[in-house]
């Protein structure tokens, strides 16, 4: 045996039998060509696309800021915030292409990317303690000055998979659920009613300011209760939120409740949240039926791990207001939910 050809030998292939017409160097120079430029051809996203979801690609697919400045914050007592809403609603209001975020945790900033409502547990797990405990201040600019939420979503993914190596996949899983259903067909409760088909989402209720991240949608903190509604949070007459196309968390009527609600929202979009507003441990998944967009309120005894309501607290549990304030009941299933599972991160390279 020896080398049939220079350009083997000089890379590692110094046994290859000698073929007639030089047969073989012919064939391992184009098994190692073509290994080189499938190789060089491979897509660089480091994040398969959710196959049950079409939003990726109708934001354009893998887009990029043109500025990106990340620093660790170095005081985890500081507070935090985004002037992006990172709850998965569409509507937000322009920020001229600028991504903001002070003391946000790598968490947080993978469930903005992917509009992760999927398995919290199984995702978290996945994730380094550093990932949820440490901050960073991030200010990234694109020169494209009106991009849509989604877009934004897009280009925060890139950032993480250029600058924390970001590498995921999704994984279909088998789990228990919990159907969310209409207790009585063509009936609702007051809480929850189908958008009127009118103006009143257009001018100020049309601008979505910063929504506060609160604990189980993301692993942030609960925000302090106000003593009035901000001026964002304006009420209207009935009790909706002014607001459309987000959720809105009201301040509740006393310290331990949570009030919450939005206006012009599918109905997957407001069942969404009910997994973590709600405690429940599992996910929730609609199956009411109801086509179009709804308007929802529900104020209801917070029970998140670490909110200690009193043992006297008077009022209805997060169950008892989905039954009675919207006319929907909780019905234990199995379903098949996409687990977000992330394969790699770092913490993110300098400027």
């Amino acid at each position: 045996m020896k080398a049939v050809c220079p350009f083997l030998a000089a890379r590692g292939f110094a046994q290859v039998p000698r073929l007639p017409l030089q047969a073989g160097c012919v064939l391992v120079f184009l098994f190692v060509i073509g290994a080189r430029l499938i190789a060089q051809s491979a897509p660089s996203a480091q994040t398969e696309p959710n196959p049950n979801s079409g939003w990726e690609t109708a934001a354009g697919g893998q887009l990029e800021f043109d500025v990106i400045s990340i620093h660790p914050e170095k005081d985890p007592d500081a507070d935090s915030g985004v002037n992006v809403p990172f709850g998965p609603e569409d509507t937000y209001t322009d920020t001229g292409g600028v991504f903001k975020a002070t003391n946000w945790p790598a968490v947080r900033l993978i469930n903005f990317a992917y509009k992760n409502m999927g398995i919290p547990e199984v995702f978290r797990a996945s994730l380094p303690d550093w990932a949820t405990s440490e901050g960073f201040n991030i200010e990234a600019r694109t020169d494209k000055q009106h991009v849509t939420k989604d877009q934004m979503r897009m280009m925060v993914r890139s950032m993480l998979m250029e600058r924390f190596k970001l590498k995921a996949h999704y994984d279909a899983r088998q789990v228990s659920a919990y159907a969310v259903e209409v207790i009585k067909p063509g009936t609702l409760g007051p809480g929850l009613r189908p958008h009127p088909n009118d103006d009143s989402c257009s001018g100020s209720a049309a601008s979505v300011r910063e929504r506060p991240a609160v604990d189980g949608e993301g692993g942030a903190q609960p925000p302090t209760p106000a003593a009035a509604p901000p001026p964002s949070y304006a009420l209207l007459p009935d009790g909706f939120p002014l607001r459309c196309g987000t959720y809105v968390n009201m301040p509740p009527s006393l310290p331990y409740m949570r009030h919450e609600g939005g206006r012009n929202l599918t109905m997957a979009q407001i069942v969404n949240t009910f997994s973590g507003m709600g405690n429940l441990g599992r996910p929730a998944v609609d199956q009411t039926g109801l086509t179009g967009t709804y308007d929802w309120v529900m104020e209801f005894i917070d029970e998140r791990p670490g909110r200690n309501p009193p043992a006297d607290a008077t009022g209805m549990t997060f169950v008892q207001a989905l039954e009675k304030q919207c006319g929907l009941k909780l019905v234990s299933t199995k379903s098949l939910v996409d687990a977000l599972i992330v394969d790699h991160i770092e913490r993110p390279t300098g400027n």
